[in-house]
């Protein structure tokens, strides 16, 4: 996706210069970090709900060398994944503990265990016993995750860190002269058939609704990426909706559609895709104003292919 996504933010353009890219839903945060380092935006603006997260990120973009030098030093076993879940925990329940340490046991969390979301509630990779052919150090590496940090700590500087509700911070958007004129929003929450299941942090569908809410209040563009689900369209009724085909490995391998909702100012083509291979059709259109065809690809989003920074 991250080639559409390049070309798509730079086919944007209005009085303002278009700058920053926004994930009000940041988790990995993928998507921005891979855009930000192939210098395709300028910025880049995260806001995380999950406490121990956004202590990582904080962490990773303003302290990143003392994180990568404990990350490297490290070889967690049991003890460790225990106070790593300990210390979540007790960010969860309130208590207020150091970004450093939180930002390492969030690490753990997720590479140590099974489901890799990163709360208080998961178990560890192998089991108690760790008997099996997996264990907890199946995914930690250490050299890997080192360098992974360190080069995300050289993109600090243009990196803005908010704890918080990515809808409210949305719906404080709306009204901010100028602000929402330079920024595109890519907005990936948990999904509502799995998201719960998929995500430390998921949402009701009063906050689906609170979110479409907030994005129809807001004049910044925005691009909002969903699984299919009837209920999509009945909560963005006018807006366009893109159903691309996407490949699943997990478990059970399977071709399913997913929805992209586009505001009606964000310029895509015609004929505009998400993914390099598989369909897409619109499901639907909205209102017949809204912006057509856009220009070509530029060589600078042309060169934004590969892995990105999280991959």
């Amino acid at each position: 996706m991250a080639y559409a996504l390049a070309e798509i933010f730079q086919s944007q353009f209005g009085l303002l210069d278009v700058e920053v890219w926004a994930e009000p839903f940041a988790g990995g945060a993928g998507a921005g970090l891979h855009l930000l380092d192939h210098g395709v935006v300028d910025e880049f603006w995260l806001t995380e709900r999950n406490p121990a997260l956004a202590a990582l990120w904080r962490t990773v973009t303003g302290n990143s060398a003392e994180l990568a030098a404990v990350v490297r030093a490290s070889q967690p076993d049991m003890g460790t994944w225990h106070a790593a879940r300990e210390l979540v925990a007790a960010r969860e329940s309130g208590d207020d503990i150091n970004d450093l340490d939180l930002a390492f046991a969030a690490l753990v969390i997720n590479r140590c265990s099974r489901s890799g979301m990163v709360n208080a509630r998961v178990g560890p990779i192998g089991g108690k016993s760790q008997t099996g052919r997996w264990h907890l150090r199946s995914r930690w590496n250490p050299e890997g995750l080192s360098d992974r940090i360190a080069r995300i700590g050289r993109l600090g500087s243009r990196i803005r860190v908010r704890e918080g509700d990515g809808i409210v911070w949305i719906a404080e958007l709306n009204g901010t002269v100028g602000i929402e004129d330079e920024l595109v929003l890519f907005v990936d929450p948990p999904y509502l058939v799995a998201g719960n299941g998929l995500y430390s942090s998921g949402m009701s569908i009063d906050d689906h609704e609170r979110l479409a809410g907030a994005l129809t209040g807001c004049r910044a563009r925005w691009l909002l990426t969903y699984d299919e689900d009837p209920r999509i369209l009945e909560l963005y009724p006018d807006r366009r909706v893109l159903a691309y085909e996407i490949r699943y490995s997990a478990q059970h391998r399977r071709v399913a559609e997913e929805y992209a909702v586009l505001a009606d100012n964000l310029a895509v083509r015609d004929d505009q895709w998400l993914l390099e291979t598989g369909t897409s059709r619109w499901v639907q259109h909205g209102p017949p104003d809204v912006p057509g065809p856009v220009r070509c690809v530029t060589a600078r989003a042309m060169r934004a292919i590969g892995d990105g920074v999280c991959a």
